[in-house]
């Protein structure tokens, strides 16, 4: 071989193994945004708190609306590119290799025939629409979007904040926000943990006795105009909030993001508070007595600090009211799949959770996930490119990974070997 063609094949390697540290990286980078497992779907463990994705794909005719979990997205529908996060609900099953799929298979319980569970609730978020019947796109969010605790009437929805004020939303930003740069009339986002919309309030009206106690902030009403807002004091983890292009990520590393972790099996009604009165006397009620006559009829959301359960009366009337809303009695908590356990020899990172939260804090978690899908797609196809080249022990040349990548561009579906070529 002549000297140059030496120093040719030299430099062709070097660029051979820079391709292969590249590949190295962008599996680090895949592991840490998706750091679970994926390997086992959640339906065999009954009803849960968990994070539900729906995919537009297998729900198309929009007749049977279908929540799947996080292993099912990645595993079963990734790369069907019409995934939509609906973050956490509670009491769901997946619905993955249900009837609700039209037929789709669970690829990993290898089934598509399975009864959908009876207890799933669905609203409008599991056809990608949410807070006024709007399509969630992440790259043209505005603001930011809260999730009701209570549920009963939206179903956990997502609303944005200038919808909860009443605020058209293509009103002028700088007309309606103040000089910290919020939006005038809403709570700072620091002084509460917890939203409870209108639509629940109103259906659970004796909450409105809470507004502005110790717990509560003062009601909001929506409205237009400006509104009065007077309680900003207090200190929360925004944990039930998520910003546009953003997900809130949670202090506890044990937790899966962004909504808190919430818990909603083997939960238990505690007993009546103790009170001073005698034996066989009913406890007193410690319900706040305020009455709000000026919000009759009108739309009236709530916002909670952290610590408002320890506010909340506990007295056998108002545990009578509370026993079908056991989210405002004891926090509960969502289920995580395990870690990966392949994650933390790939990365070399110490906390691996650390890190996928850190990643998922800058992407779109669907995005995330069909570029995972996407990748791997391309791995496999690239070694099956290169398995001839390895087992002759030939170099890999410029030209033929041109032409491959020409090849896979234009949607070939073969690739020349090594042996075509002599």
């Amino acid at each position: 071989m002549e000297p140059g063609n030496t120093s040719e094949a030299v430099g062709l390697s070097q660029t051979a193994q820079d391709y292969i540290d590249a590949q190295r990286q962008l599996e680090i980078e895949a592991r840490e945004i998706l750091p679970y497992s994926f390997d086992t779907c959640t339906k065999p463990l009954g009803p849960l708190r968990q994070l539900l994705f729906a995919c537009m794909k297998c729900t198309s005719d929009g007749s049977s609306p279908a929540g799947i979990c996080y292993s099912c997205s990645i595993a079963c529908h990734g790369s069907h590119g019409e995934l939509v996060e609906l973050f956490s609900k509670r009491n769901f099953e997946c619905d993955c290799g249900t009837s609700r799929m039209h037929g789709s298979c669970c690829n990993l319980r290898k089934t598509q025939e399975d009864h959908p569970a009876k207890g799933n609730s669905y609203n409008q978020n599991f056809q990608n629409l949410f807070c006024k019947s709007e399509r969630y796109d992440a790259e043209h969010e505005h603001g930011t979007m809260y999730q009701c605790l209570l549920g009963e009437r939206c179903g956990e929805d997502w609303f944005h904040d200038r919808c909860i004020l009443g605020l058209p939303s293509d009103s002028s930003a700088n007309a309606d926000e103040d000089d910290s740069g919020g939006l005038k009339g809403f709570p700072d986002e620091d002084s509460f943990e917890y939203f409870i919309c209108w639509k629940c309030v109103s259906a659970n009206s004796w909450l409105l006795k809470y507004a502005g106690t110790p717990g509560f902030l003062e009601p909001v009403v929506c409205r237009e105009g400006i509104m009065e807002y007077s309680d900003q004091s207090g200190a929360a983890v925004a944990s039930r909030k998520r910003k546009a292009n953003s997900i809130s990520t949670d202090d506890d590393p044990g937790h899966v993001n962004p909504p808190p972790a919430l818990r909603t099996s083997g939960f238990s009604v505690p007993a009546p508070e103790s009170t001073d009165v005698g034996a066989g006397d009913t406890p007193s009620c410690k319900l706040p007595q305020r009455e709000h006559p000026d919000l009759t009829n009108k739309k009236v959301s709530l916002f909670l600090h952290s610590d408002f359960r320890d506010h909340i009366c506990r007295c056998n009337s108002c545990l009578e009211k509370l026993k079908n809303h056991k989210c405002l009695l004891e926090e509960e908590t969502t289920h995580e799949p395990p870690l990966d356990s392949d994650a933390e020899e790939s990365t070399g990172h110490e906390s691996l959770l650390d890190a996928g939260e850190k990643a998922l804090s800058s992407i779109d978690r669907i995005r995330a996930i069909e570029g995972v899908m996407a990748y791997n797609m391309l791995k496999e196809k690239v070694k099956e490119f290169l398995q001839p080249f390895a087992e002759e022990k030939r170099i890999v040349c410029q030209e033929d990974v041109k032409k491959y990548f020409e090849e896979l561009k234009g949607g070939s579906k073969t690739t020349q070997s090594p042996k075509d070529e002599s």
